[in-house]
């Protein structure tokens, strides 16, 4: 990384942010996609100290959970004998919802504040999360459920008592209400207790847990229901090079100064 994007990234926000005035609705969308390349926000984790606070935190949610501390799965050494472990949905989800969870704490930091949050497959859990509809607790024990849900090797009968196991956290998981607007990716309805809003029913989430990924289906979806250009809270498949996590979280601070300086011309 630069020493420009090094000075950009250790920049701190100074002092509140203005009021809101003309700028248009964000929605990020968490995206489903399973965060199975080795070291998924050891970039982050190891360069910015808001990203890693939040990391640490969500991290020791999901460790009572899992078989194994996520850290020793995540930042395995390179062909060590847990490096592999990621490839595994039971260590994969949970690395996919620290890294959403953790990033989009680091955006919040940087003066971010989105209008509505979106998730598609497991990404839901996450959206949940960040609206304030599901506690931390509570998502990192369906986190974890969830990437039971997959065994490597499954056994006669594992894949039922897997989902009993995961509608029974659902089920047992308490919701509140909504800081911002939780869209559904399917139907672009608003997620919450009112009359005219879907709720989050322990069947419909272990349905979004099977969904076949298509994110572009996705965003079309939030695009026909007036959430336009929704920007994807995870990590890029297509982008596996050295330093693509800095250079992603870059990119979003400028995103977030330019819109900053544009609602207040």
């Amino acid at each position: 990384m630069s020493d420009d994007a090094a000075a950009l990234l250790a920049r701190r926000p100074r002092g509140p942010r203005p009021p809101r005035r003309s700028a248009p609705p964000l929605t990020v969308l968490f995206t489903g996609h399973t965060g199975r390349r080795l070291a998924l926000g050891r970039e982050l984790y190891c360069s910015v100290p808001a990203f890693r606070t939040a990391y640490d935190v969500v991290r020791e949610a999901l460790d009572p959970w899992l078989r194994m501390p996520l850290a020793a799965v995540v930042f395995a050494p390179e062909g060590g004998v847990d490096s592999g472990l990621i490839r595994r949905a039971e260590f994969a989800q949970p690395a996919l919802f620290a890294f959403q969870v953790a990033v989009y704490r680091l955006w919040q930091s940087w003066g971010l504040r989105a209008d509505a949050v979106a998730g598609q497959g497991a990404g839901e859990l996450s959206a949940a999360h960040v609206a304030g509809v599901l506690s931390l607790p509570d998502a990192a024990r369906l986190v974890a459920a969830l990437g039971r849900l997959v065994p490597p090797r499954p056994a006669p009968g594992a894949a039922r008592a897997a989902e009993g196991e995961f509608l029974k956290a659902a089920r047992e998981s308490a919701t509140a209400p909504r800081s911002v607007h939780l869209v559904c990716t399917a139907t672009g309805r608003a997620i919450g207790p009112g009359p005219d809003e879907r709720r989050l029913r322990p069947e419909r989430l272990l349905l979004q847990a099977h969904q076949v990924i298509r994110t572009a289906d996705a965003v079309r979806t939030l695009e026909a229901a007036g959430f336009t250009r929704p920007h994807p809270c995870g990590p890029d498949p297509e982008d596996t090079l050295p330093g693509c996590e800095l250079r992603a979280a870059r990119a979003v601070l400028l995103h977030i100064e330019g819109r900053t300086a544009g609602r207040h011309r």
